[in-house]
């Protein structure tokens, strides 16, 4: 159940009320009062179930009014919601203050989740051309909560609008239903506006900078959701042991891979990222992706990460466009020893034998495909490099 938290007072008009009641009736109100100050509520309720009684409705009126306050300090929603409408239906008291009971009573049909009653009774108080701007907040406070429990999401971001511009004070409870109205409806332009807004009025609140920056990832505005969690960062709003590895990744799928690579590196170094088998693999493709392949060959040949055929496979092909063919060679001829008819181990061996004039090993390692589904491929590279693929050696 969604509850509010209701403060209402006794009206302060029971000098006027002296005028409209028995000198009895005004008396035991006063006895009333007196026991409920001193907390005896039990002899206060004595009190009062007698006075209903009483023929006089504005006796009833007050009693009703009494009997509700009590009610609502044992959170009795269910009594209270009764004894207010019982108030409206008598329609002794003064109008302002018949008006004042309906307010409450919008907010107890609201904490009842009786959604349609509360949104009726406060658009009727809203009619009422005397409404002060204080009371026509609290009024469209009931609504804006009222309308989006019923899924009324474009009437409750009308009222907060006028809630917004009404009130001086910026509530932060309003603001979520007012965002949350605009992601129900899909859209994201203005949950995106309204979001900046908050980031800025509640700047500490981290989930608000993640929602942000969140939407700008669904929306595709990859630049604005790395430009805020840089912000963030500046701003030392968000943490970076904790979202250091989100950064990493919003930076490597915006292609901004030298800098992903970096923040990785900085991560890693700094304990923020783990330094594991994922990390090493993501920290790879980065190095790959941004061209920094004299990274990628200094880390590949000395991890403890990098002895799988996978990065060896990667490291031979490295050092091969480097032009350094020894070095792709022994670690080919490593790969070669645990598994000998890798198709693509030996033809790389081939290449990189051929570059250093060493025919008979090309024909060797072109004849270990022979037997592969690389077969075209080997007897494709003996023909452009003029060798008989054929030739025995002893």
């Amino acid at each position: 159940m969604k509850k509010i938290i209701l403060l209402v007072f006794i009206l302060n008009a029971m000098l006027c009320a002296k005028a409209t009641m028995s000198q009895k009736s005004y008396d035991s109100l006063m006895k009333v009062q007196k026991h409920i100050e001193l907390n005896e509520i039990k002899k206060a309720k004595e009190i009062l179930n007698i006075l209903l009684e009483s023929k006089n409705n504005y006796t009833k009126s007050y009693t009703y009014q009494y009997l509700a306050n009590i009610t609502l300090q044992d959170n009795n929603y269910e009594k209270t919601k009764e004894y207010y409408e019982n108030i409206i239906k008598l329609n002794s008291l003064e109008k302002n203050n018949i008006n004042r009971i309906k307010l409450s009573l919008s907010k107890i049909y609201l904490s009842l989740e009786e959604y349609s009653k509360s949104i009726k009774l406060s658009k009727e108080l809203l009619k009422n051309p005397e409404t002060s701007i204080k009371i026509q907040t609290d009024i469209y406070k009931t609504l804006i909560y009222a309308s989006y429990y019923t899924k009324k999401f474009q009437d409750s971001i009308s009222y907060s609008k006028k809630y917004i511009n009404l009130s001086k004070e910026k509530k932060e409870n309003i603001y979520q239903i007012y965002y949350s109205s605009y992601i129900e409806l899909k859209n994201y332009h203005k949950a995106i506006s309204t979001l900046n807004t908050m980031v800025r009025i509640w700047q500490n609140q981290q989930n608000y900078w993640l929602q942000l920056i969140s939407l700008y990832q669904e929306t595709k505005q990859y630049k604005k959701a790395l430009s805020t969690i840089e912000l963030s960062y500046k701003e030392k709003v968000l943490d970076p042991k904790k979202y250091t590895q989100f950064f990493v990744n919003l930076l490597l799928q915006n292609d901004l891979f030298q800098k992903g690579s970096l923040a990785l590196e900085n991560g890693i170094k700094k304990g923020y990222i783990k330094d594991d088998k994922k990390s090493f693999e993501l920290l790879m493709s980065a190095y790959l992706s941004a061209k920094e392949f004299n990274k990628a060959v200094s880390n590949m040949s000395t991890s403890k990460y990098a002895k799988n055929l996978k990065f060896k496979k990667i490291l031979a092909n490295l050092y091969y466009n480097e032009h350094n063919y020894k070095a792709t060679i022994k670690v080919l001829k490593s790969i070669a020893q645990v598994k000998k008819i890798d198709p693509e181990v030996q033809i790389l061996l081939a290449l990189s034998y051929y570059e250093i004039n060493n025919i008979k090993e090309t024909t060797i390692h072109l004849q270990n495909v022979l037997h592969t589904k690389k077969r075209k491929r080997a007897i494709q590279i003996a023909k452009a490099l003029r060798i008989d693929i054929n030739k025995a050696f002893n």
